[in-house]
């Protein structure tokens, strides 16, 4: 299925269209005035581009494609349900950039893969993971030997063990990092929880399955959650290296058309939105690209 979807989406963007058959809504093509506007445009007016279905990435998308159109850009975007090929097709020069992931996932990807043709562009938004249950509203009504969900990937596998380990639920390995800590790490689980490790896509599914589950924040607000009201333990994100980025293509690092790409992420219109959906428990990171 997945080789599937990875030829489907090549041939869509070296035709430079931006429908896909894993899209949804208006996200999953470009509209007729779009195109039009795009006739006679020079490739360098055109960023390919790549988003994950989840989160508003769609909605997003919209946006970006009105931003950039001001400077004469035109997006093509493809919105997938893919955290693998994206990287991959953006460092064998299939697209330009892409956005789905934070810093930390980025780079274990890109070491664990030998990717070398693939950079952090700038920095965008910082959401805060929690822990959240459909059977209990806090931590004082959670019963020894509770099963908790939690990401398999190593990036985000440490995120639910340091928020637990913040409670006071459980110890970790004296000097672990958030972004290399697993469950080899617990030094002492005095309520005897188990863990159910899954795929990220798969963690809203599996919060019917657990006593508590994992949730990013993009996951928790889609299903009318606030991240700061409903959820158990919540991330301040302070120190935390889950900063989501826009990543590029090495050759074009610097180029007008990524600038002109991350000005489109830092409009107000963007920040409206996300703002809309995310209230205070977003932080924009414009600062940390100057």
């Amino acid at each position: 299925m997945k080789r599937v979807i990875t030829l489907i989406m090549i041939s869509l963007l070296l035709s430079l269209t931006a429908a896909c058959g894993n899209t949804a809504g208006p996200a999953s093509s470009t509209t007729g005035s779009q195109t039009e506007a795009g006739a006679g445009k020079s490739e360098d007016k055109v960023i390919k581009h790549i988003m994950s279905d989840s989160g508003f990435s769609g909605e997003i998308a919209v946006i970006l494609k009105e931003e950039l159109a001001k400077d004469g850009y035109i997006l093509e975007h493809v919105v997938v349900n893919d955290i693998i090929q994206p990287n991959k097709m953006v460092n064998d020069g299939q697209a330009d950039t892409n956005f789905f992931q934070h810093e930390a996932y980025f780079n274990q990807f890109v070491a664990d893969h030998g990717l070398k043709n693939i950079s952090r562009a700038f920095y965008t938004i910082f959401t805060p993971s929690g822990l959240y249950s459909k059977k209990y509203k806090s931590f004082d009504e959670v019963p020894d030997g509770a099963t908790i969900g939690i990401p398999v990937d190593l990036a985000n596998n440490g995120r639910a063990l340091f928020m637990l380990r913040d409670l006071g639920l459980l110890k970790l390995r004296d000097g672990v990092e958030v972004i290399h800590a697993s469950l080899k790490d617990i030094t002492d689980n005095p309520h005897n929880f188990k863990f159910k490790e899954v795929d990220q896509l798969m963690l809203q599914r599996t919060l019917d399955d657990v006593d508590v589950g994992f949730l990013f924040a993009g996951t928790a607000v889609q299903i009318g959650l606030n991240p700061k009201k409903d959820s158990l333990a919540v991330e301040t994100g302070e120190g935390l290296p889950y900063k989501s980025i826009v990543a590029v293509r090495n050759d074009l690092i610097g180029s007008p058309k990524v600038k002109a790409l991350q000005k489109a992420f830092q409009s107000k219109a963007v920040k409206d939105y996300y703002t809309s959906k995310y209230g205070d428990a977003i932080l924009f990171l414009d600062d940390l690209n100057k």
